[in-house]
């Protein structure tokens, strides 16, 4: 039977499957390379996380403004194989100076130890290899507690999750039931926040025991239901979200769906219609 291609599940490709199969089928699947080049605001939170790993690294004894100079010029590859644009867009120098100071002045106010970029992996239903992976910004241990911290350079406005909303944020669960698996610590002595560079917000919360566990079972499912779904079959779901997809360009839904300009030049006879037809 023809399945769609899956070795792990993360909370981003569970988010992607539930957008769009076509999308999963395009990114995951068939490993499409993105059409076109890739939109600068991706870059640029990855710009900005390296930024903030090398930093607390190096126990903010450097300043970050020398960290960021060395990412930018390409001394220091922001991922791995790829060094930065020559330079910043015009509209992203001023937000910049902006979301370096936040990860300084919090970096100032939480100290420096602790993990950078902790990544995880584990089985969600051993024996079957079905696994969930991950990376976590900032996680400190201190005793029996454990403090969690997720980067983010989203600008503000509706698609920001807030104090409501990151009850049920998917990515601080799975992050936070991830240290409770792996460090033995009790759901109410992990505390886990998003820190929003634009403002310096820290949207923070706690989960109960029972979210914690919920959460792995989630994972679960959708890792089961993406394994079992037929790529050939698979639905595109069109929707707002597509003027942003990288696939957008080549997706059959997408074209579809999407109203194309008429081209009419006002002649009636184009359209079928002879002058008997008009006079009536």
């Amino acid at each position: 039977r023809f399945v769609m291609d899956i070795n792990h599940i993360s909370v981003s490709r569970k988010k992607c499957f539930e957008q769009c199969a076509q999308q999963y089928k395009y990114r995951y699947h068939l490993k499409l390379p993105r059409p076109g080049e890739e939109p600068f605001y991706f870059v640029y939170g990855t710009i900005v996380h390296k930024i903030s790993e090398v930093y607390v690294e190096n126990k903010g004894e450097i300043l970050i403004e020398n960290i960021a100079k060395d990412v930018l010029s390409g001394k220091i590859p922001f991922e791995e194989g790829k060094t930065c644009p020559k330079s910043l867009p015009e509209d992203y120098h001023k937000k910049f100076q902006k979301h370096l100071k936040a990860v300084k002045n919090l970096t100032d106010r939480i100290g420096t130890d602790g993990f950078v970029e902790w990544k995880f992996e584990y089985d969600l239903d051993p024996p079957n290899g079905r696994h969930v992976t991950g990376f976590i910004d900032r996680l400190i241990i201190r005793n029996d507690k454990a403090f969690i911290i997720d980067y983010k350079t989203t600008k503000k406005g509706k698609f920001r999750v807030d104090k409501q909303t990151v009850k049920e944020d998917l990515q601080l669960r799975c992050y936070s039931r991830v240290v409770q698996r792996e460090f033995g610590i009790k759901a109410e002595n992990i505390k886990a926040a998003l820190y929003y560079l634009e403002g310096e917000d820290l949207i923070a919360c706690q989960y109960s025991e029972d979210s914690l566990l919920q959460v792995e079972q989630e994972l679960k499912n959708a890792f089961i239901q993406i394994e079992e779904s037929n790529p050939d079959k698979v639905w595109g779901k069109v929707g707002w979200h597509c003027k942003n997809c990288d696939y957008a360009s080549v997706c059959p839904f997408y074209s579809v769906q999407s109203p194309k300009q008429a081209s009419w030049s006002g002649e009636l006879h184009e359209l079928g219609h002879t002058d008997d037809h008009w006079n009536v």
